[in-house]
């Protein structure tokens, strides 16, 4: 059973005032207009034509309002709207399911609103963007290491590098020792048998053969004095001076970036429908400062006849 079939006309007109009341900015801020909203959130049950806040029956109309109302209403919430008439009248007047259209079209109007304002506050966009900054993050981390890594296989290439050419000379220096070592130990074993020849000339001969060959390995030994080769080598790392003044920064450094909410205001396009007119033409008052007075005196005059 719809709810025309419940309900008489004055209830409905005043059903559907209510409501339209809603959406009217004009009604904004009345008590009896809420309390009366209120009481009649259900349709289905009945309406009785009577002001919930001062019990007495609702006989007016208030156009600026788009409100019934009964006397106490007109004289303490009503008092300087104008235009109020008798509620009997607006209701013959008024087409209830022109009304009801326009009502159920602002329903409406507000669920596609309420239904954008609820998808533009999804829970799973934020989520999405949560991880979207995690995932940055990452790529910040993946971006330094990266650097890093080349860094650190660079700089290895260029240790083995020298480290093999340190490692060359070395090797070449040592064998070039081990070439004079074993000279002078074939020297040594020429210098055991020379003085088992026949005579002391040979002998003295065959010394200083030997000598000479000495006195070489003596220069020899000297002259490596000044060598390079001489020196012990160690391979070290001079650290850039850079990378103190990057630690540093690095363990100052408070965060990786700060993480904001930024709101921006959704367009709040809602087409009213109900309320924005009056549902009886507002006709103009008269007022006190317009209006003129004629004064008629009607004057006997007597005239004697001679």
């Amino acid at each position: 059973m719809s709810v025309n079939s419940k309900l008489d006309n004055t209830s409905l007109f005043i059903l559907y005032s209510q409501l339209a009341s809603l959406c009217d900015p004009r009604v904004t801020g009345s008590n009896c207009v809420e309390k009366q909203v209120m009481a009649s959130s259900k349709p289905s049950q009945a309406i009785k034509p009577e002001c919930d806040k001062h019990g007495q029956d609702l006989i007016l109309y208030c156009p600026c309002h788009l409100m019934p109302c009964c006397d106490e209403c007109i004289s303490t919430s009503h008092s300087k709207c104008t235009g109020i008439k008798s509620l009997a009248g607006v209701v013959d007047k008024t087409k209830i399911e022109n009304s009801k259209e326009s009502v159920e079209t602002n329903i409406n109007s507000i669920l596609n609103l309420l239904g954008t304002l609820i998808n533009n506050k999804s829970i799973k966009r934020g989520e999405n963007q949560c991880v979207s900054i995690k995932q940055s993050i990452k790529v910040i981390r993946q971006e330094i290491n990266k650097h890093l890594d080349h860094l650190e296989k660079k700089l290895c290439q260029e240790t083995d590098t020298i480290w093999n050419h340190e490692k060359s000379k070395a090797t070449d220096f040592i064998s070039e020792i081990e070439g004079e070592k074993e000279k002078l130990k074939e020297i040594k074993k020429q210098l055991q048998t020379v003085t088992s020849q026949a005579s002391k000339l040979q002998s003295f001969l065959g010394v200083h053969q030997i000598e000479q060959q000495v006195h070489q390995c003596q220069r020899y030994v000297e002259d490596l004095d000044d060598d390079e080769r001489t020196k012990e080598v160690d391979i070290k790392m001079k650290q850039n001076d850079e990378i103190e003044k990057i630690l540093s920064k690095l363990e100052s450094l408070e965060s990786l970036g700060e993480v904001i909410v930024i709101k921006t205001e959704v367009a709040m396009n809602i087409e009213i429908s109900v309320g924005t007119e009056p549902q009886v033409p507002l006709q103009e008052q008269s007022n006190i400062n317009s209006m003129t007075m004629n004064i008629e005196t009607e004057i006997e005059i007597n005239v004697d006849e001679d």
